[in-house]
């Protein structure tokens, strides 16, 4: 964390205190000595909540603080690695320049080259190790959340399929075969689709 971030978070810390303040003047003025206790009373003790409440946090996910400073750092590291990168292609934009009016010779041109051409690859190798534990990461929790979506799909899917199933197992509707041709006709059917045979006596006699 920088000096400037340091600085940022004790004036952040002043602000409760301010407020505070602030608002016991008016509470003062109205209500009187009193009222301003109770009034510094109660915010002690919101401020005392809301400080056991954030270690009972940390101590309950101890994770949190340690994830935030680790993402502080690498991404602290990450920038000076491009910064340090920056640096040496403006080192070499400024080598064409000075080549360029005569005031860098060849030789010396070539050896500075070489060496901020090798620097600024340094710099991108660097940031290319620094990235992969996130892009792993990152496709890790992808690959999570494709296969929490697909569980939830299947499962969807599964109350259509039991449906499905039952009606292919239902029982079939029956048939009546004409005695005449052997055509399968509908059970209610009256007359055989093919030859025109009536199918009601054959029913009603085999039935009774």
């Amino acid at each position: 964390m920088t000096e400037a971030h340091e600085r940022f978070g004790r004036y952040m810390a002043l602000i409760p205190v301010a407020v505070v303040a602030l608002v016991a003047v008016p509470i003062g003025l109205t209500k009187g000595a009193p009222a301003v206790v109770l009034w510094f009373g109660f915010a002690m003790f919101s401020g005392a909540v809301l400080l056991f409440w954030e270690t009972l946090r940390l101590v309950l996910d101890p994770t949190r603080s340690g994830d935030a400073a680790e993402g502080e750092d690498d991404g602290a590291a990450l920038g000076a690695l491009e910064e340090r990168k920056r640096a040496a292609v403006q080192a070499l934009r400024d080598l064409e320049f000075e080549r360029s009016i005569g005031r860098l010779g060849e030789e010396d041109h070539r050896a500075l080259e070489a060496r901020y051409r090798e620097e600024a690859r340094a710099a991108m190798r660097a940031i290319d190790e620094g990235i992969g534990p996130w892009r792993t990461r990152a496709e890790a929790m992808l690959a999570e959340a494709e296969a929490a979506e697909l569980a939830v799909t299947s499962d969807a899917a599964k109350p259509d399929a039991a449906k499905s199933e039952t009606k292919a197992t239902a029982a079939p509707a029956t048939e009546a075969g004409c005695p005449k041709c052997q055509t399968l006709n509908d059970e209610d059917a009256v007359f055989c689709k093919r030859c025109g045979h009536r199918l009601k006596a054959e029913v009603a006699d085999a039935t009774t």
